[in-house]
């Protein structure tokens, strides 16, 4: 068993190798010890070793058929495999020998979700609150709200629980929950109190910092207000543009932006990096582009690209390399003080090109064209087999094919943006216009 747990602290550590070697150990010292054998799959996993992973967790399986977290973990792995039905009966087959069992629920409903199973997905979403590495759930002293009659002249606090894109995403919930008459009080993160203004019209808007609630009546999480809708693909709500761009910033920006006939693109590559080892150090880092990778769009000709990038490391390595790596570029860091700025920016530019961030969201919510770039392990959101997006119609989605490979996806966007640059700017010379409607 010490062996065992050495290897976790090694795979804690990224060093997997020796993590490897020390589940080996403790499986010649204890063959019988099913916990071993998982872990030995785990860290194959997190090697993209999928195929390898699946016969450890078969022997895991063989040696404690009741082993629920060894049903659950195989099942993650033919996710990665894209065997979508496989996985589904492994967590089924894990809830089912431990109905206790709640990362099953998650990952049951992180797959629902992804394909499109929104009924049954939002139910498991709930699972989030319970799951190993649980969202922290807040206001627990205040009635959860369970639906959605009777809330007329109700006190509600709805809160923000996640990410930024998350609220962002979610937030198009607040306008239709008035219409039931309830006073809402949104609690959200500082940093989205601005953006977010064109909220107030229908609820008392926040800061989840500053802010203390009580003499409520019920709360409900942001997020859980989808299943309280019962939402579905065709029932989203669904407004092209449910956030505004403050018109005074627009016109600030017009003197900074380049006089251009070229299609003007802007870019985010990185969605920042966490300190902290864990999973979500690692779906961080799978989210994220090098910046020398990106850097070949900038060969195409006809387009500017501006960097809105902003926060470390990644807008200090633009200032770093830039004559290098991408001479051309923008950057417009300088200009961005919060999410007010970089809606400014992305309504001044044709087209925002982006990893999965916020700015990403905000360019949907704003209605503006983004072109969002994601990584193989996909968020649910996106969707499986969908280049488009329910959520953001002004979206295109560029999905990796491969675990790991930008390459190929970049190479996509720079023909699309190729393609793109030959049809706007003989446009452009021939009459200027200031935007490009997509």
């Amino acid at each position: 068993m010490a062996h065992s747990n050495r290897g976790n602290v090694l795979q804690a550590l990224g060093l997997y190798e020796d993590a490897l070697l020390s589940f080996d150990e403790a499986i010649r010292l204890l063959p019988t010890y099913a916990e071993a054998y998982n872990n030995k799959a785990n860290v194959l996993q997190d090697q993209y070793r999928f195929e390898d992973a699946l016969i450890w967790y078969d022997k895991a399986i063989a040696i404690d058929p009741n082993y629920a977290k060894a049903y659950s973990n195989k099942g993650n792995a033919l996710e990665w495999l894209r065997r979508h039905d496989e996985a589904m009966a492994y967590f089924d087959e894990a809830s089912s020998v431990d109905p206790g069992h709640v990362d099953a629920y998650w990952q049951k409903g992180l797959s629902q979700l992804a394909s499109g199973n929104f009924q049954l997905g939002w139910q498991n979403f709930e699972a989030r609150w319970s799951k190993s590495n649980p969202v922290r759930f807040q206001h627990a002293g205040v009635a959860r709200l369970e639906n959605l009659n009777n809330l007329h002249g109700k006190r509600l606090i709805v809160w923000a629980e996640r990410g930024l894109g998350d609220s962002i995403q979610f937030c198009r919930y607040i306008k239709p929950l008035s219409q039931t008459g309830a006073k809402i009080t949104f609690l959200v993160p500082e940093q989205l109190l601005d953006i977010l203004n064109p909220l107030r019209a229908f609820c008392d808007l926040r800061s989840s910092l500053a802010y203390a609630p009580e003499d409520f009546d019920l709360q409900t999480p942001l997020m859980s207000l989808s299943l309280l809708f019962a939402t579905e693909l065709s029932t989203i709500p669904q407004e092209i543009s449910y956030l505004e761009v403050e018109e005074g910033k627009k016109k600030l920006l017009q003197n900074v932006l380049h006089a251009s006939t070229n299609l003007k693109v802007g870019i985010v590559w990185s969605g920042g990096h966490r300190l902290v080892y864990t999973n979500r150090y690692l779906e961080g880092e799978r989210r994220n582009i090098a910046l020398d990778q990106i850097a070949v769009l900038g060969e195409l000709k006809g387009v500017d690209f501006y960097s809105l990038q902003k926060g470390d490391p990644a807008e200090s390595e633009l200032v770093a390399k830039k004559n290098d790596a991408w001479p051309d570029i923008i950057n417009c860091a300088h200009l961005i003080h919060d999410f007010t700025d970089t809606a400014a920016l992305i309504d001044s530019i044709d087209l925002i090109v982006s990893v999965d961030t916020s700015t990403a969201h905000l360019a949907g919510a704003l209605g503006k064209p983004v072109w969002i770039l994601n990584r193989y392990d996909s968020c649910w959101r996106w969707l499986r087999g969908r280049d488009d997006s329910p959520w953001y119609p002004s979206a295109k989605i560029y999905h990796q094919k491969k675990v790991a490979d930008w390459a190929e996806v970049i190479e996509r966007v720079k023909v699309d943006l190729a393609k793109l640059a030959k049809v706007i700017r003989p446009r452009r010379e021939f009459k200027p216009v200031p935007l490009l409607h997509l």
